[in-house]
């Protein structure tokens, strides 16, 4: 399989970053999933020679603008995504919208959307995990976001894709707001499949804490062979990640053959 980032924090040479993530996921279908935060996945997919005439399925892991409100500048596609992506949501501590720019009404004017909390197979290979149980007893516990009544929004909407490989199992998410270690033993359980080969997205750490080597020590007992930890997770976590594990440099522009 390949995977081409389109839109990342940081960027490999002749490309440019933004705030967001964006990839292209080829394996037995070639899908997109997540879009940043404006037209630049277009800008980076045309510099890799990518027109996505040959894409019919768009996948959103979350309703946050940094992954989603890119879709103004795609259309006609079908779109997966969870039902709560359309929430109204908020950053704790300045009260700035982190929602996603379009309605729902807006994007089921572009897309044929197609809503589901439940796992759903886009391939053989490639299954959307729809909502992710939260069940270990250290991640997302809290959150930096409220709803519009001021509780907590523990962004229930926050999915990702796994595929299978004969290497063993490929997670791909986000920003793992549900967890990054929820996010691999569901993918395990939907897939029936126990190898993990590679986990690569957004995992959402930001410090060498408590819950940041809980998710070492889980991956380290999971025997996770490739690890590309990148957007929302800093860079003081992927080195502290790449003194355990085989950890790609990932950024906008690059390509990976898994």
């Amino acid at each position: 399989m390949k995977i081409k980032v389109l839109v990342d924090n940081t960027a490999t040479d002749g490309f440019e970053s933004v705030h967001g993530f964006s990839l292209i996921v080829e394996a037995d279908e070639k899908i997109l999933f997540d879009f940043g935060p404006n037209s630049l996945f277009l800008e980076n997919a045309n510099r890799l020679g990518e027109d996505f005439s040959d894409i019919k399925t768009l996948v959103l892991s979350h309703g946050h603008w940094d992954h989603g409100d890119g879709l103004e500048h795609i259309r006609g596609k079908k779109l997966i995504l969870h039902p709560n992506c359309f929430a109204r949501r908020y950053r704790k501590r300045n009260r700035t919208n982190v929602g996603l720019s379009k309605s729902k009404e807006e994007l089921s004017e572009l897309f044929d959307l197609q809503e589901s909390s439940k796992p759903l197979w886009i391939s053989k290979q490639i299954v959307f995990l729809g909502e992710i149980p939260r069940r270990n007893d250290f991640e997302s516990k809290v959150s930096p976001f409220l709803l519009p009544d001021n509780s907590p929004d523990f962004v229930p909407d926050d999915s990702a894709i796994a595929i299978t490989t004969n290497k063993g199992l490929v997670v791909i998410s986000g920003c793992a707001h549900a967890g990054i270690c929820n996010t691999i033993n569901y993918a395990k359980e939907i897939s029936n499949c126990d190898e993990i080969f590679a986990v690569i997205g957004g995992f959402h750490l930001k410090e060498i804490d408590e819950i940041t080597l809980k998710t070492i020590a889980y991956m380290q007992a999971e025997k996770v062979k490739i690890l590309g930890p990148t957007h929302c997770t800093s860079f003081k976590v992927r080195e502290e990640f790449a003194r355990y594990f085989n950890v790609m440099e990932l950024a906008a522009g690059a390509v990976i053959e898994l």
